[in-house]
Formats: structure tokens, sequence, C-alpha cells
């Protein structure tokens, strides 16, 4: 999302500039949420340069995070296999629409109504497909308006499916938590169950 708001003339730092992310901002929230993060654990007051990204010299090509891989994964969703105008404006997508981690975090931090950034996301989406591009030239007004309900539906497909997987995690998350105490219960003679 850093490397997004820098970009100077892009229309997905543009519309975080509007949610008053501009790089500067992104980077503070981003360093409060680092902060608060820490604090949970009990780790308060912590220079700065310990938690910086440290050089390591690459012996082996570089894997991508989890939350990387994720946030393209996502994009991939709702872009399709289409080239176009709109591939930041797909990455910003997958990385808002993430439902847990950092980047959730550091804009509940800076005040960001997450739902109407995803939201404006989505309209300038939808404003990047329909005008003209390669192959999409000389359409119809009607073939415009299907490609528009398409990319519409694609997205739609997107939250849908981000939601059932952020249920299954919790449901997940909640059998986990629920398995050691049934164990523990089962395993002790002294217990009613037992």
């Amino acid at each position: 999302m850093l490397a997004i708001a820098a970009e100077p003339d892009s229309i997905a730092a543009a519309v975080l500039a509007d949610f008053g992310l501009d790089h500067d901002a992104l980077d503070h929230a981003l360093e409060v949420e680092s902060a608060r993060s820490l604090a949970v654990v009990g780790i308060d007051g912590l220079d700065p340069e310990l938690v910086r990204a440290t050089s390591r010299p690459i012996t082996a090509r570089p894997s991508w995070a989890s939350s990387t891989r994720e946030v393209f994964r996502r994009a991939q969703i709702v872009g399709g296999r289409r080239r176009g105008r709109s591939v930041e404006l797909d990455v910003l997508y997958g990385i808002v629409t993430a439902s847990v981690g950092t980047v959730p975090r550091a804009l509940e931090y800076a005040g960001v109504d997450r739902d109407a950034l995803i939201g404006r996301v989505e309209r300038e989406r939808l404003v990047a497909d329909d005008e003209p591009q390669r192959g999409t030239q000389g359409l119809s007004a009607q073939e415009r308006q299907a490609l528009r309900r398409e990319a519409q539906r694609r997205m739609q497909d997107a939250r849908r499916e981000a939601q059932r997987e952020a249920q299954a995690k919790r449901r997940g998350a909640q059998r986990a938590a629920r398995a050691p105490q049934g164990e523990a219960r089962g395993s002790d003679p002294a217990s009613p169950d037992a």
C-alpha cells in the first residue's frame, strides 16, 4: 500500500489520498499499528531502529509472505485475466479487503472507514474498466454495460468468497480453542465427564 501511495500519477494513490492516506500518513498509521501490536504483548517504547527491516544477503530467490500472496490472490479473483488500467486498483482492492492483519488495524487507527474505502475502490475499478482500452474500443453501449455487470458480479463473488473464507477461519479458530478444553476435561479422572 505504501508503494501504491508513493506513485504520483496513480488512480489508486488518488483514492487513498481522498481518504487522507498519502505515503506519510500511511507510514505513520503503520508505525502506530506496529507500536500498538507490540504493546499488546508488553513491549513498550521500543527503539524504531530495532523493528526496521534488515537487509540480508540474497542466497536464494526471495519468497512472498503469506499475506502478500493472499493480496495477489484476491486481486486476481476480481481482476480475472484482463490486463488494463485498473490492475493497481485490483491490487489495492486485494489489500484493503483483508479482514484481519496489519492493514485493517492501521486503517482503523488512521480513522478510515474501511467499507467506504472498499466501495470507492470498487467504483473506481468500474470506471477504469469502462474507459476505452485496447480490446474494448468500438464496443457498443450494451457491450460495455455487460462488461460492467460482469465486473460487478466478479467483485461480489470475490467479496462473498472472502467472507466465506473469513468465516471458515473463525470457525476453525473456535474449534481449535475448544479442543484443548475438551481434551483437558476428558483426561482428568476427577472430572464429572470421566
